[in-house]
This record gives structure tokens, sequence and C-alpha cells, in this order.
């Protein structure tokens, strides 16, 4: 217990003779990935738009017909389904087509996100680009798409927008506080870590027990360190 104790209070004198480097050092690498962030990493855009996934029938009455258990479970796979529908190659080009967009099949499915919302029947699509409206049409022309491609798949319209998509009014990457707050914490890392080797690496004799319990040397005395002095 008491060389725990003294090996702590050695890290803290440590800590605290080099207080000044740490705080620079952790101040200069959090400025850094402030700076970074800011002016070297370009913003993204995200616009979602939300539809509606239902396959309901029609009784000969012009009804609906009720809703079983089996028949909610059932449209939560479908829109599981759907979810992969919206990043497939035939949904993209009618997509590209629609808008006469300048870019391949595979880099806007790379800008395409997909996912239900809990256990609904709906599925929340999101386009992420570095045009904040270029997200926005291609979100909302989404939904379209997926109805007419929906429409060729099962001969019948069980999509229907809920929430269309708008023009995002703020980037949602990168985010600044994040990224802040994860270069103090690598700074401060850094700074401590680096302290701390390079007291290791110093091998010169700071305190009289040095002598006394390393070497087995009785100490005699030393010489004191007299600043501006004449030789």
């Amino acid at each position: 217990m008491d060389e725990q104790t003294i090996d702590i209070s050695a890290l803290w004198l440590v800590i605290k003779k080099k207080m000044n480097v740490i705080v620079i050092v952790t101040l200069l690498i959090t400025m850094i990935a402030g700076i970074a962030t800011f002016f070297l990493v370009e913003p993204k855009y995200t616009s979602t738009v939300a539809v509606f996934i239902n396959d309901v029938k029609t009784t000969s009455s012009g009804g609906t017909e009720s809703q079983t258990v089996n028949d909610i479970n059932m449209y939560q796979k479908l829109v599981e389904t759907y979810s992969a529908i919206t990043k497939s190659r035939t949904v993209a080009e009618d997509v590209i087509a629609e808008l006469n967009l300048d870019l391949s099949v595979g880099e806007l499915q790379g800008m395409i996100s997909s996912s239900a919302k809990g256990n609904t029947q709906f599925l929340n699509i999101s386009i992420t680009s570095n045009d904040r409206e270029q997200a926005y049409k291609i979100a909302n022309q989404m939904a379209l798409s997926l109805k007419s491609v929906s429409k060729e798949l099962r001969g019948a319209d069980i999509v229907q927008t809920l929430d269309a998509a708008n023009v995002p009014n703020s980037p949602s990457s990168p985010n600044l506080k994040m990224n802040i707050a994860i270069g103090f914490m690598l700074g401060l890392m850094i700074s401590v870590f680096g302290v701390f080797i390079l007291e290791f690496l110093d091998k010169t004799v700071k305190d009289p027990s040095n002598i006394i319990d390393g070497l087995g040397l009785t100490f005699l005395g030393s010489l004191p360190l007299v600043e501006d002095a004449e030789i």
C-alpha cells in the first residue's frame, strides 16, 4: 500500500511539474482539431423523407379488410424489404433519369441510407450530399421512384409519402463540438503520456534518495546550483 501511494505521489509530482507542457500541448491539439474540422472537412447535408408501406386490400363492397396480427407482422417485414429496394440499381437509375443527375449508380447508392422506424410500417429514406439542395431533391424523388418501382413489382401502389423531405438548414457532418472534444481528450492523453515517457528516459539524479536506495551508497552532501555564478 505504501509503495502504491509513493508511486501515485511521484506520478502526480511529474504531472504538476510539467503542467505547463500538458496544458499547451492539449490546447494546441484541440485547436488543430477544431481548425481542421471547420476549414478542411467539407460539410455534408442530410435530407430525409418518410414513407408509409401498406398493402391493404379492399373488399367487394368497397371497404378494407380488417388487419390481423399476422398481417401487421407481414407489413413490417415488407418495410424491411423496401428498405433494401431503396438501394437497388433499379431505383437509383430511375432517380438519376428523373432528375438528370451527373452521378453514377454507385455514387448515388453511396448517398442513400434507409431504416424502418421501429416496429412500424414507416420507412425513413435519407440522402447525404455535399449540396443541400441536391440532398432535398433526391430524397423526395427517391419516394417517387420507389413508388413507381413498387407498382411494377407488385402491380399495386403500396408506397405513400408521409413526410416530404425539406432542405436541411445545417450540415449533418462534421460535428464540430464532438471533434473538438475528441481533440481535447486526445491532446490530454498524448501530453500526459509524453511527459511520463520523457520523465522515464531522463536518467539524471533528481533526489538524494535515488542514490541511497538505488546504489546503496551513503549520501554525503550536494552542491547547490547557483545561477549566473562566475566560474
